[in-house]
């Protein structure tokens, strides 16, 4: 989703430092004033480790992970979480490196001083010209790697102007949820992303079984009869009927 600036913030300023000069070190310079480097450094003990937890939970890959990857940023485990003000230049440096365009940079900044949970970002968005989606997509993503309010990433999720990145990820932070079925479901249902994998449309079609067999039956049979999704999909509904059947005895 490649859009340009909206109109919308053709008012915007930036602070004077961060327009004096664009090279990689000072626009790292700009960056980093946004966040408090002394007492209320964002990424204090325990949240390194609450962080590292979460990313063990997610098959050791955060969202946040792949945005990195995707813009050409090496072992992005090393980098994320930084743990002191030189790990986090480092961190800093690096987006800027990547091989995103201004935008996306900027994107990746807003996620990070979110970690502040103090409103800084919103400053950052209007001062660097973020149309609203963008910074909504990027809340939903850090709310996803969190898992501080799922639901409401969801929620998010469902615009129409936001991509469909990422799912398998999205519906394993769902996953993680108790009672999760009717949320996977309703993000399948209203963010429409495309599923591919094979585990994934298992997670689906065991989340509609959740609410209606008839519903998950028809699903594994918008496959033709030569997709072997079809006949995986049929395995998988057999097991969960199975299963539960033995768990209710």
């Amino acid at each position: 989703m490649d859009l340009v600036r909206s109109p919308l913030f053709s008012s915007c300023i930036l602070p004077l430092n961060c327009i004096q000069d664009t090279t990689q070190a000072s626009q790292t310079r700009c960056f980093i004033s946004y966040f408090d480097l002394s007492t209320n450094f964002p990424w204090r003990d325990p949240r390194p480790e609450q962080i590292e937890r979460r990313r063990a939970l997610l098959d050791d890959k955060l969202i946040f992970d792949l945005l990195l990857s995707s813009g050409g940023v090496k072992r992005p485990d090393a980098l994320y979480p930084p743990t002191d003000v030189p790990s986090l230049r480092q961190l800093l440096d690096a987006i800027e490196s990547s091989s995103y365009d201004a935008l996306k940079k900027e994107c990746l900044v807003y996620y990070l001083l979110k970690w502040h949970q103090d409103g800084r970002e919103e400053r950052f968005q209007i001062e660097h010209c973020i149309p609203p989606h963008f910074a909504a997509l990027s809340d939903a993503y850090w709310l996803l790697d969190t898992g501080t309010n799922v639901p409401r990433a969801i929620s998010i999720l469902s615009d129409a102007r936001l991509n469909k990145d990422y799912p398998s990820k999205i519906l394993k932070a769902i996953s993680l949820l108790p009672n999760h079925s009717t949320l996977l479901v309703k993000y399948v249902r209203t963010a429409k992303p495309t599923l591919t994998e094979v585990n994934d449309l298992e997670t689906y079609v065991t989340a509609l079984a959740e609410s209606s067999l008839s519903e998950a039956w028809g699903f594994q049979r918008t496959f033709g009869e030569a997709n072997t999704n079809r006949s995986r999909l049929f395995k998988k509904l057999l097991e969960w009927c199975v299963t539960r059947e033995w768990s209710s005895r």
